[in-house]
């Protein structure tokens, strides 16, 4: 469950994908995991997976 009261919704998020080869995000906090299969990103707004 998402916690209302720790989402700022003055924050502004992009997520770029570039012809399937470069993914660009802003608002990454922090990269919590990744490999050759997996992003796992915490943003501003909330947790973000990308999966190959």
């Amino acid at each position: 469950m998402i916690d209302e009261k720790r989402i700022n919704t003055n924050v502004i998020q992009n997520i770029f994908l570039e012809n399937r080869e470069k993914l660009n995000i802003s608002g990454v906090k922090d990269v919590l995991s990744f490999d050759d299969q997996m992003v796992i990103l915490e943003t501003e707004l909330r947790t973000f997976n990308n999966k190959r």
